[in-house]
Formats: C-alpha cells, structure tokens, sequence
C-alpha cells in the first residue's frame, strides 16, 4: 500500500483528498501545515507526498527545497498559482507534477498512480546494479547475482547484511529510520527490536573496512555516505 504525505491547510480540501485515495488503496498521513512535515519525512520517508505551497506556517517551496535536500521522494504541488513563473518555480525546486486549483480529486489521484509507477519502474531498472565511491574505495552491488564487492573483492555477507547495505546504497544521501530498516529489509514489524538493526550495522561496518560508508545520523537512522556513479 503506497504511502502518502498530504499537507494541505483547507480542511474540506484535505479529507476529500484523503478519502479518495485511501478509496484507492493509499495510506495517508495528513499535515494541515508545514510543522512537523520535515521531521517526519526525514524519520519514515512516504513514497509521495502531496504539497500545497500556500501554507498557513510556511511555505511550500521552501518546505520542499528543506527536502529536497536529502530525498528525492516524488513531490507534487497543489498551488492556486498558475503562472508560468511559478510553475518554473515549483519544476526548477525539484517537483515532480504541479496542479492548479480547483482541481479534479479523481485526476489527481490518477496522476499520483501514474508518478509512483514511473518512479518504481525506473528505481527497478536502476537499482539491478549499482557502483559508489568514497575516499578512493569503490563498493559494487549486483542484485541479480545477489553479491558485492569492495575495491574488486567479494564481500562475504549474511542475508540480512546484504539487504540492508544494498537499501541503504540505492538511497545514497537520505536518512532511513531504524524502524524502516527493520519494516523493509528484516520484515519486522514497527515494534520489533530496533537493537537489531545497530548489530547488523556494526557488523557491516567491521566487513567495509576503515572507511564510513555508513553513518549514523543520531535521532534518525542511518545514511549511505558512497557517491553513486
């Protein structure tokens, strides 16, 4: 079940939204203005959230500009601003669909379906085989042949280690919560023992080597410092 961030400040407009896509088999969270939006984004990343850029706390491109900076999660605007200038705006921040109101709650929901698919299928594509740097070192990832490699040998991984690094690898750059390591890569539920995740974490640093590739971000989680080539 996809998951979605909904900030929108008008109350009617943000439970006909919600109602239409829970309908459609979404899990939303709702916000009715930018605080708190940040924070959680960057604890339990969504798969897309829907912004208004009118908030009554903030503004939505700044909002998304904050995200932007560590996720690529998709963004789409929903904005009473039509202008070209501020549909540049909204595209040059880093959304990915601008829609003007008033607006169809039925096309909007469509749309929602059609950024997910693409953004799955091309993360599908991309994500068979991957090749980051740090410090001189190189680290490859193949997920056919399910293995790995460190500066050309093969790194001797358990399962539960291999999940883990090749999640936090094809998210280069972004916070993932414990909980979200423990949810997608140990299959967990929210309540498991996030302990877990910190043994396997030590345990994949020790076969990284001296080099950080992975680094606590304290409060949050963990994030993959390798850049992708």
């Amino acid at each position: 079940m996809p998951r979605v961030f909904l900030v929108e400040d008008h109350e009617f407009i943000r439970e006909g939204i919600s109602e239409y896509l829970q309908i459609e088999q979404f899990e939303v969270s709702e916000f009715s203005g930018a605080a708190g939006v940040l924070d959680q984004v960057r604890r339990d990343e969504p798969d897309l959230i829907i912004l208004d850029v009118m908030l009554p706390d903030g503004n939505g491109f700044m909002l998304a500009r904050d995200i932007r900076s560590f996720s690529d999660v998709p963004i789409i605007f929903l904005t009473a601003k039509e202008t070209e200038s501020d549909r540049v705006t909204g595209f040059e921040i880093g959304c990915d669909d601008y829609v003007v109101k008033p607006f169809s709650t039925k096309e909007l929901v469509m749309r929602a379906k059609a950024l997910l698919k693409r953004t799955r299928d091309d993360a599908g594509t991309a994500r068979d085989r991957g090749h980051w740097v740090l410090s001189g070192h190189e680290l490859r990832i193949d997920s056919p042949s399910h293995s790995a490699s460190l500066d050309g040998q093969t790194l001797t991984l358990t399962g539960s280690e291999w999940e883990i690094l090749s999640y936090l690898a094809f998210r280069s750059g972004r916070v993932v919560a414990r909980e979200v390591i423990l949810t997608d890569c140990l299959e967990y539920l929210h309540e498991g023992p996030k302990r877990t995740v910190d043994t396997h974490i030590a345990n994949l640093r020790a076969k990284l080597g001296d080099v950080e590739w992975i680094e606590t971000v304290r409060g949050y989680g963990y994030r993959f410092a390798g850049d992708p080539q």
